[in-house]
C-alpha cells in the first residue's frame, strides 16, 4: 500500500515537474523575439535580355549576391539530398529535432568530441538571420526562436528562406547565387555531383570555397555522396560515378554585360529582375566590338554604341562605355546619354526638311563655292570647293556650304522646333531665336542615343517611334519627323555613301544596297560619329573623350564608321536594302526634267573649280576576279572624279542611266576584256579598259 502511494506521489511530482517545464518552455518560446527578416530582405538583381537569358547582375543593398529562391525552382534531387543530409526529420519536427539532439549528445559523450550536429534547417535559418557568438546561451536562444519560427512559417516558407540565405563563401548567399556564380547554371539544372557539392558548402563556406579550395570542396562533396549512398538516399553506383566527375568551377560565371543599361533600368524599379529588350547575343558581340575599337587608342578615349530595332523602337544593343571599369576612360559614365556635338551627322535632317518643303530636289544643282551669310563663312572640311554639284552629291560628299545655305532658307527656329515637337529637343547654349547657322555643322548638343533614335525615322519613312527599353514600355508612334517622301529621298542618297576604306558595301538578300549612313566629326576632333540604318535596325557609334578634350586625327569616317559596319555584320541581313522597295518618292522622284525653280539653288558658280574628269575605278589595265556561277551577273562599282555631273557611263557599248553622283553600279555578266567610258555634262570623256574574270 505504501509502495503504491509512493509511486503515485512520484508520478504526481513528475507530472507536475513536466508540466512546469513545459509551461516554462512555452513561456520562454513566447517571450523570445523572432530575428528581424529585414536583414535578408534585400536581394541582388539580375539583368535579363529580351529572351529571358541573364546579361549581368547588381548586388543587393548589403553588397551580397543573394536571390530569392523558391523550392520549386531548384532541382528536386538537391532538395532531397539537402534535407536528408542536414535535417532528415525536417518535415515532421517543430523546429527542434529531439531525436537528433539525443543522438548527437550520445555520440559526443562516447567519442569525447562532436561527431554530428543537431541543428535543424530552422535553427540554421535563425542563426543566419541573427548571427551570434557560439555558446550555451546563444544555442538556447536559437532553439527557442526556431520553435517560435515554426509556428509562424510553414515548412516551404522556411525552406525558401534557407535556400535564399544559406552561405556559400564570400558574399555569395543562397543556392541560386552559388549555382549561377560557381557553376554557370540555374539550380534547376544540377547534376548529382553538382548537387552534392552545393549541399556540402554551407557547412564550412569559407574553407570549402570551390574557386579557392577545390580539393577541400571535392572531398566534402564526396563525403556527402558516400553518406547518402550508405543510407540509401541515392543510388550507390550513381554516387560513385558522381564522385569520379570533376565539376567545372568558375571564379564568377555570372555574365557581365549591359552594365549601363542595368544601372539605368535599376533606378526605375525596386526588386525583381531588371528586364530589358536587349538581344543577348548582339549585346555581347557589340561590347566585344567596342572593346576592340579602343585598343591602341589614347587611354582617355571611350566609345558608345546604340542599336535600335526599327519596327518597334526597341533598344536591342546598348554600350555606354567600351571599358566600364576603367577610371582613365571614365568607364562608369554612361556615354550613350552624354550630350556632344554631332558635327556633320545632323546634315541629313536639314536636307530632309528642304526636300519636304520642295525648296530643293535631290537633283537640284547648287554651286559649292565660298559663301558669306551675315558674316558666317563656312569652309569645307577638305578645303576644296567643287563648283556645280547636285544636292545628292553635296550630301554624299558632306559639303559644308550647301547645308548652311539650306538651313538659312528653311529657318533655324523652324528646324529646331521640329525635334521639339516630334522627338526631343536638341540642346543649345541659347534660345532657338538666338541660335546661328553653325547648327548645320554641329553647333548644337545631342546624345548618341538621341541621334541614333532620330536616324531611325529615316528607316521608318519619316515616322519616329518612342524608344523602348523594357518589355513593359508600350509601342507608340510620336508622329512624322519628316514626310515619307523626304525621308525616303534622304535614305536613298545615304545608301550611296561609299563604305569606309577597306570594307565592301553591305548588300541585302536581294543584292540591293543595305546600309545607308552618315558620318560626322565635331570641331577640334572632339567627337567622331557614324550613324546608319537598314530595313531592320539603326546603329549609332560615338568615339571621343568623356572629358571633351580633342581626340586628334579621329574622323567619323575612319574611326566610327568601321565600328558601325562591324555591328551591322553582327545583325540579321534584311531582304531588301535601306533604299530598295520603298514607297514612291512622289515629287522627289528623279524626273526627266526638273521644273525651272528646282533646277538650281542659289547663285551660279563665280569661277570654275572643276577638276579634270578621271575614272578612279576600275583603273586602266586592272585585273578583277569575282566568284560567280556561269552566266551570273556581278554588280561592279564604277567611280569617277572631277568633271561636272550628271555622268553617263557606257559599259560594253551599252549606255547606263545618268547618274548625278560620282559612283555608279554596273551589272556585268561577261568575262574577259571590258571597255568602259564616262561622259560628263560638258561632254568631256574618259575611258578605261580592264580584264574581268
Amino acid at each position: 500500500m505504501k509502495l503504491a502511494r509512493h509511486a503515485a506521489r512520484l508520478f504526481s511530482q513528475g507530472a507536475l515537474a513536466f508540466l512546469t517545464c513545459a509551461l516554462a518552455l512555452e513561456l520562454a518560446v513566447r517571450s523570445v523575439g523572432l530575428p528581424a527578416p529585414e536583414r535578408l530582405a534585400g536581394e541582388a538583381r539580375l539583368v535579363l535580355a529580351e529572351d529571358g537569358s541573364i546579361l549581368g547582375g547588381h548586388l543587393s543593398p548589403d553588397a551580397k549576391w543573394r536571390f530569392t529562391t523558391e523550392p520549386g525552382t531548384v532541382d528536386p534531387t538537391y532538395l532531397d539530398m539537402l534535407i536528408a543530409y542536414e535535417d532528415r526529420n525536417f518535415r515532421s519536427h517543430k523546429g527542434v529535432d529531439a531525436a537528433a539532439a539525443l543522438r548527437a549528445g550520445g555520440q559526443a559523450i562516447r567519442h569525447g568530441r562532436i561527431v554530428s550536429g543537431a541543428s535543424t534547417l530552422t535553427m540554421q535559418l535563425v542563426r543566419l538571420q541573427d548571427p551570434r557568438a557560439r555558446g550555451l546561451q546563444a544555442k538556447v536562444l536559437e532553439t527557442l526562436r526556431a520553435v517560435k519560427l515554426e509556428r509562424h512559417l510553414g515548412k516551404d516558407e522556411i525552406l525558401r528562406a534557407y535556400l535564399t540565405a544559406a552561405p556559400f563563401g564570400g558574399n555569395i548567399e543562397g543556392v541560386r547565387a552559388a549555382s549561377l556564380i560557381y557553376l554557370g547554371k540555374e539550380p534547376s539544372e544540377l547534376s548529382l555531383a553538382e548537387a552534392a557539392l552545393l549541399v556540402a558548402l554551407p557547412q564550412a563556406p569559407e574553407t570549402r570555397r570551390p574557386d579557392r579550395a577545390a580539393e577541400t570542396a571535392r572531398a566534402a562533396r564526396d563525403r556527402v555522396l558516400a553518406n547518402l549512398a550508405a543510407r540509401g538516399v541515392i543510388d550507390k553506383r550513381e554516387a560513385e560515378r558522381a564522385a569520379a566527375k570533376q565539376v567545372a568551377i568558375h571564379g564568377n560565371a555570372l555574365p557581365r554585360h549591359a552594365f549601363h543599361m542595368g544601372n539605368r533600368q535599376q533606378a526605375k524599379s525596386t526588386g525583381g529582375p531588371i528586364e530589358t529588350l536587349l538581344d543577348a547575343r548582339l549585346q555581347a558581340k557589340t561590347e566585344q566590338i567596342a572593346a576592340q575599337a579602343l585598343r591602341g587608342r589614347d587611354p582617355g578615349v571611350n566609345i558608345a554604341i546604340m542599336v535600335i530595332r526599327n519596327e518597334d523602337g526597341a533598344v536591342v544593343g546598348y554600350v555606354g562605355s567600351g571599358a566600364p571599369g576603367s577610371r582613365a576612360r571614365d568607364g562608369y559614365v554612361d556615354l550613350a546619354r552624354a550630350v556632344r556635338s554631332p558635327g556633320s551627322a545632323l546634315k541629313p535632317f536639314i536636307y530632309a526638311m528642304a526636300f519636304e518643303q520642295l525648296i530643293v530636289h535631290p537633283d537640284t544643282i547648287v554651286a559649292d563655292q565660298p559663301i558669306d551669310i551675315a558674316g558666317y563663312r563656312p569652309d569645307n572640311a577638305d578645303g576644296v570647293f567643287s563648283g556645280d554639284i547636285s544636292m545628292r552629291q553635296a550630301l554624299i560628299l558632306s559639303k559644308n556650304t550647301v547645308p548652311v545655305m539650306l538651313l538659312d532658307e528653311v529657318g533655324i527656329p523652324a528646324f529646331l522646333s521640329r525635334f521639339r515637337t516630334v522627338g526631343k529637343p536638341l540642346q543649345l547654349g541659347a534660345s532657338d531665336a538666338e541660335a546661328g547657322l553653325a547648327v548645320a555643322l554641329g553647333g548644337v548638343g545631342v546624345s548618341p542615343e538621341q541621334l541614333t533614335w532620330f536616324y531611325s525615322a529615316f528607316a521608318n519613312e519619316g515616322e519616329l517611334k518612342e524608344l523602348r527599353l523594357a518589355p513593359q514600355d508600350r509601342r507608340r508612334t510620336l508622329g512624322n519627323l519628316f514626310s515619307p517622301a523626304a525621308a525616303n529621298a534622304v535614305a536613298d542618297i545615304l545608301a550611296d555613301v561609299p563604305p569606309p576604306a577597306g570594307r565592301a558595301r553591305l548588300a541585302a538578300q536581294d543584292g540591293t544596297r543595305r546600309v545607308a549612313f552618315k558620318t560626322g566629326t565635331s570641331y577640334g576632333f572632339r567627337d567622331a560619329w557614324a550613324v546608319g540604318f537598314d530595313k531592320l535596325h539603326t546603329v549609332g557609334v560615338w568615339i571621343g573623350r568623356p572629358d571633351g578634350a580633342p581626340h586628334l586625327g579621329a574622323y567619323g569616317v575612319s574611326a566610327a564608321a568601321p565600328v558601325m559596319m562591324q555591328v551591322f555584320d553582327a545583325l540579321p541581313v534584311p531582304k531588301k536594302g535601306a533604299a530598295a522597295g520603298r514607297k514612291p518618292l512622289g515629287a522627289l522622284a528623279s524626273p526627266r526634267a526638273l521644273p525651272e525653280r528646282l533646277r538650281r539653288f542659289g547663285a551660279a558658280p563665280a569661277y570654275q573649280t572643276r577638276e579634270p574628269l578621271e575614272i578612279l575605278y576600275p583603273r586602266e589595265g586592272a585585273q578583277i576576279a569575282a566568284q560567280r556561277d556561269q552566266g551570273e551577273t556581278f554588280s561592279l562599282p564604277l567611280k569617277v572624279a572631277g568633271g561636272r555631273p550628271p555622268y553617263r557611263w557606257t559599259v560594253l557599248g551599252e549606255e547606263l542611266a545618268p547618274e548625278p553622283t560620282g559612283e555608279q553600279w554596273a551589272a556585268i555578266s561577261g568575262r574577259g576584256q571590258i571597255d568602259i567610258a564616262v561622259t560628263d555634262a560638258d561632254g568631256k570623256v574618259d575611258k578605261t579598259t580592264f580584264w574581268f574574270d
